[in-house]
């Protein structure tokens, strides 16, 4: 699969300055937010359909519970948005996730709430 970046980037250049944007928008809106969070990880995956980022956080409000998002990054994002501008809104998906779905459930075995 051909992957389409915005603004004249190449796609492992699209996506590194996207890894760096994420990682401080996030850090920085955990921080931020009311059930203050913690970013753990933030990592991708190159599937036949495009590259994914997961994203495993926890908030204090929910302590011993991680939560793991995944969302496809590329071409989704990468298509249409410069990789600031993407990376904000993998943050906002993802807190919009916890305040909508995933703070109400039930953490598996292991302690992970998963999308």
């Amino acid at each position: 699969m051909e992957l389409a970046v915005h603004g004249g980037l190449s796609p492992e250049e699209w996506l590194e300055h996207f890894q760096r944007a994420a990682e401080a928008s996030m850090r920085s809106q955990f921080a931020t937010e009311e059930d203050r969070g913690t970013l753990r990880e933030l990592a991708f995956d190159s599937r036949e359909d495009g590259v994914w980022a997961t994203v495993s956080f926890s908030m204090a409000s929910h302590p011993g519970i991680t939560f793991i998002r995944s969302q496809r990054v590329m071409p989704d994002l990468s298509s249409e948005e410069d990789p600031d501008f993407a990376a904000m809104l993998l943050g906002i998906h993802l807190i919009e996730w916890f305040y909508t779905e995933a703070r109400k459930k039930t953490p598996d075995a292991d302690g992970i709430i998963r999308n």
